[in-house]
């Protein structure tokens, strides 16, 4: 099983590459399962980003018929945000069908978390622990997603020596974050952008998810493009075996299908 649950196609504001292209890319390289989750984006003032929803779906099925040995789901990332966000991505997204839904944080505080200023006087610590702990605080506005997408982005543009994401960079606000998923059936997605070129991190994080209960996880590359389509997801997987997860999902009609690791 080989599944790529994290994409961005062209229906993305920044979708480097067409859907077909990267059906394509994932076809040849043995990809069983992708599905795209293109961005949904009112998590700034003045910042709408929603994907053209029912131009991707006649895409997305006429690749299907296409590639009957692949399933081709429908998704969204949701950036999340406070309950005016919320209210507004929901609004959004109420009336589309979509298989899979996921929740990230991008912006905290009104920053970009890509944007330098966004580290500007803090250390690692101060910079990791003020992601994570917003991520905790935003997950109940908007309940309508799956699974939470990488809770390490804040590591992805860091420019510190060392960017890996602990247990220990903020155990209380991860605890929190867990408890909410777990309490609410939903998961955390293991996503291979952040490591970039450097070696997995996330086994301790991963482990006290499980410990708390914790069944699933999902697997994304992230990817923007052709490039990057299935980067990394069998590390992903076997980290996620490692550290006692018993089960990676797809999804269809919202529904998980649990695989088992």
């Amino acid at each position: 099983m080989f599944f790529d649950y994290h994409t961005h196609s062209h229906y993305s504001f920044d979708g480097e590459e067409a859907a077909a292209d990267m059906v394509a890319a994932a076809s040849a390289r043995g990809i069983e399962e992708i599905c795209f989750t293109d961005h949904v984006d009112f998590d700034f003032p003045g910042r709408r980003h929603l994907p053209d929803f029912a131009s991707r779906r006649r895409e997305l099925e006429a690749l299907g018929r296409r590639y009957p040995l692949m399933a081709i789901r429908h998704g969204a990332e949701v950036s999340l945000g406070d309950e005016a966000c919320a209210e507004a991505a929901w609004a959004a997204l109420r009336d589309v069908e979509l298989d899979f839904v996921i929740g990230s944080v991008h912006v905290v505080d009104g920053v970009d978390v890509w944007a330098d200023r966004y580290y500007e006087g803090q250390n690692k610590a101060e910079a990791y622990r003020r992601y994570l702990e917003a991520v905790a605080r935003m997950l109940p506005a908007f309940p309508h997603f799956h699974v939470l997408g990488h809770y390490d982005f804040v590591a992805k543009y860091a420019p510190y020596p060392d960017r890996s994401v602990t247990l220990e960079d903020a155990l209380d606000a991860f605890e929190e974050i867990f408890r909410f998923l777990i309490g609410n059936g939903k998961a955390m997605e293991i996503n291979t952008a952040s490591w970039q070129e450097d070696a997995p991190w996330g086994m301790d994080v991963l482990r006290r998810y499980r410990e708390l209960g914790g069944e699933y996880v999902t697997v994304g590359s992230d990817t923007h493009g052709t490039e990057r389509v299935g980067a990394r997801i069998g590390e992903a997987m076997e980290l996620a075996r490692a550290a006692g997860i018993r089960y990676v999902a797809a999804f269809q009609n919202g529904e998980p299908r649990m695989h088992k690791l």
